[in-house]
């Protein structure tokens, strides 16, 4: 939990991605020396609906409890500096504004988790509705504003009785898994389909069950690891 001036309105992410990092330098070093293709580049696509408009984002976490959705999203536009002569150096201070360029954000699923790019285990097998932002808490202002460089998690509800009580209509945890056993198996099936996509190191497996292993004894039970 982060206090002080960096608090959030929800528990920031609390996933690690890290370990696509080494698997991305492995690759590269083997492309670079070997001659060996990378994996294939995985990220949303506009022609594949998997890049949307942040108002579809809108539609998804206004039905999650607690979600607290941006109701602004930055708009950069074309700045013009330099004169149409061809002059190296800006001329033109203030820039002439001109249109808006095309802001899109992944496209999410029912849970209000992304369903493109290269998803980490604990997101397909999820605990949580994982962000990649949250807002600033009301108690260091500016509440209505993104936090930055900071990433949510809105936990589903353990308990099919709690999620009815809440009003929550993301499953619960109960309803998506038998048992703890259940999920870590689940997660690990995940984490050994992206070590066959080169996306992930085979030692980092442990690690992925690791998290998932924290992230289910304090969604779950409610205890913590040091």
């Amino acid at each position: 939990i982060v206090t002080g001036t960096e608090r959030s309105q929800n528990m920031r992410s609390v996933i690690d991605y890290s370990p696509f990092l080494r698997a991305c330098l492995l690759n590269l070093d083997a492309w670079v020396t070997q001659g060996v293709e990378p994996p294939y580049s995985k990220h949303p696509r506009i022609k594949e609906g998997t890049l949307v408009s942040p108002s579809e984002l809108s539609r998804v976490f206004s039905q999650i409890r607690g979600a607290n959705y941006p109701k602004r999203h930055a708009i950069p536009r074309r700045r013009g500096f330099l004169p149409e002569d061809g002059t190296e150096h800006p001329e033109i201070l203030p820039p002439e504004v001109g249109e808006a360029y095309g802001g899109l954000v992944p496209a999410v699923n029912s849970d209000g988790n992304e369903t493109a790019g290269i998803i980490a285990p604990e997101i397909a097998v999820p605990l949580a509705t994982h962000t990649g932002w949250t807002l600033r808490h009301p108690d260091i202002g500016g509440e209505s504003q993104l936090l930055m460089f900071a990433g949510g998690t809105i936990p589903f509800c353990s308990t099919e009785h709690e999620r009815r009580e809440v009003g929550d209509h993301r499953p619960s945890i109960e309803e998506r898994y038998s048992d703890r056993r259940d999920y870590l198996d689940k997660v690990r099936v995940e984490a050994e389909e992206l070590v066959e996509q080169h996306y992930l190191l085979k030692r980092d497996i442990d690690i992925s069950l690791e998290l998932a292993s924290r992230m289910w004894d304090y969604f779950v039970s409610g205890k913590t690891q040091e």
